[in-house]
């Protein structure tokens, strides 16, 4: 079933994403652990302060966003004295349709993850990320099997 979103929905979407608009049910996770409300919610400041939290943010279907197409770009660069890596990863990462950009060891420099909402899509955004390297590669994945933005603390 396709979805239709108006254009204040796709606002209301990108600002929920931007803006930390998405807060944890505080009580809900101190009845789980057992904690009263005011000592989680503490913690989850301290965690904030500390930088460990970074934010809450609300994780929507790609698919139901018109955005079911994941794609990668494995980019090089040649080194120079004058070569700034960083420099050419924030220059990636500017691009909106960028999700991910990783610095790589090993053949390959980088490593560019994008949400796009088809091949054509595809067509029109890879060269602006091609532009940024010396060679590039293209891989588009037909199919995810996990996908979390969860990280195990042990």
């Amino acid at each position: 079933m396709e979805i239709k979103l108006k254009e204040e929905d796709k606002k209301l979407l990108n600002l929920i994403q931007e803006e930390d608009a998405c807060i944890p049910r505080v009580t809900k996770l101190a009845h789980k652990l057992g904690l009263p409300t005011s000592t989680v919610n503490t913690k989850i400041e301290k965690f904030k302060k500390l930088g460990i939290i970074k934010g809450f943010s609300a994780i929507l279907d790609p698919a139901k966003v018109d955005r079911g197409l994941v794609a990668f770009k494995l980019g090089q660069k040649k080194f120079h004295k004058e070569t700034d890596l960083d420099e050419v990863a924030m220059k990636i990462a500017k691009i909106p349709e960028v999700q991910e950009v990783h610095f790589l060891v090993g053949e390959w420099d980088y490593l560019v993850k994008m949400r796009l909402k088809d091949e054509k899509e595809y067509t029109q955004v890879a060269p602006k990320v091609a532009v940024c390297v010396d060679a590039c590669k293209g891989i588009i994945a037909p199919k995810c099997f996990k996908e979390t933005h969860k990280i195990l603390v042990k």
